[in-house]
């Protein structure tokens, strides 16, 4: 693994991690982690990824990992204004230096909850730089609960200032999304998967699980209303492959509710998409129990997207396969 700076349109530095020893490449895998979190969590997945002759470079955003700067506090923090678009716009960043690094291989971009939401705004901004896109635990919001929360933290911002730790707005909206696992456990964040080691290593990480700021809010929610506006999906190219997955038991997308909605938007649109959900797993599905399923699926729709068929395909951990598993197209 290396580690570099790529400094962003505005010259900011954003932390980014290349894992590129691979002998015969076939693509690059552009990761995009989710909020309150950072890339490494991603180990596991990158080394399947990479075992399976995939590239993979993700860089921590800004407010998060070691982009953010903690003597600043920007743990949680954005930017005072517009810091929705500025994150898009760094995503960018990386995929030109991808496209200029690794200039004969094709590019699949792959967003995990609120990575699957910058995803889903980076196709319609940019949806010709990638070659597919992998969107991973995503939700849908009523336009009243947003325009609320919005709301809520531009009156806070105002108020508090743009790095307030806004934990109102946190318990209303993070909070809830334990509700069906309080019996699982006392962590309060069970609901990110059912392994007990990853729900520990997440608390027990110094650069997760940090409350917003009130302006981070802002520009979530500002975020969130923008990529279900109808002008946005209909900027989406119309032959980029997309795959939707997320397990059953995810709260953030209501338990497989809003990953069918999705689908159902996008395929009324005439995307090519299509959607699996797995039964038994929560959140964080890259990270679950079982998770070498997810790996498999994820290494059979790249391999359709680059036009290759990998030797190696890790499923050892692999058991009752057809007992764990909704597959829906």
């Amino acid at each position: 693994m290396k580690e570099i700076k790529i400094k962003s349109f505005d010259n900011k530095e954003l932390h980014t991690y290349i894992w590129d020893e691979v002998k015969n490449p076939v693509g690059v895998i552009h990761l995009v982690h989710g909020s309150a979190e950072h890339t490494l969590r991603y180990i596991n997945f990158v080394e399947f990824l990479n075992k399976n002759n995939y590239i993979v470079i993700g860089s921590d955003h800004r407010g998060h990992g070691k982009t953010a700067n903690l003597e600043e506090n920007e743990l949680g923090f954005f930017a005072k204004e517009d810091g929705w678009n500025i994150i898009i716009k760094d995503l960018h960043i990386i995929n030109n230096f991808i496209k200029s690094t690794y200039k004969d291989l094709k590019v699949v971009i792959v967003g995990h909850s609120m990575g699957s939401f910058m995803v889903r705004n980076y196709i319609s901004n940019y949806g010709d730089s990638v070659d597919g896109a992998i969107i991973v635990g995503t939700a849908l919001y009523s336009s009243l609960v947003l325009n609320f929360g919005l709301g809520v933290a531009k009156k806070n911002q105002k108020k508090y200032g743009e790095k307030n730790v806004d934990k109102l707005i946190w318990k209303l909206s993070y909070k809830p999304l334990n509700a069906k696992f309080k019996k699982h456990g006392k962590t309060g964040v069970e609901w990110l998967s059912t392994d007990e080691n990853v729900v520990k290593n997440f608390l027990d990480d110094p650069l997760a699980g940090q409350v917003f700021t009130s302006s981070a809010f802002k520009d979530l929610f500002f975020g969130l209303n923008q990529i279900q506006k109808q002008d946005y999906i209909d900027r989406i190219p119309k032959d980029l492959p997309i795959f939707i997955i997320s397990g059953d038991k995810d709260s953030v997308g209501k338990f497989g509710k809003d990953p069918r909605k999705l689908q159902k938007i996008y395929k009324k649109n005439g995307l090519n998409s299509k959607l699996r959900l797995y039964l038994n797993m929560r959140h964080e599905i890259l990270n679950e129990v079982g998770k070498e399923k997810v790996y498999r699926d994820i290494n059979e729709f790249l391999e359709s997207v680059l036009n290759y068929k990998s030797e190696y395909i890790d499923i050892s951990k692999e058991e009752n396969e057809n007992e764990n598993e909704k597959k829906i197209t």
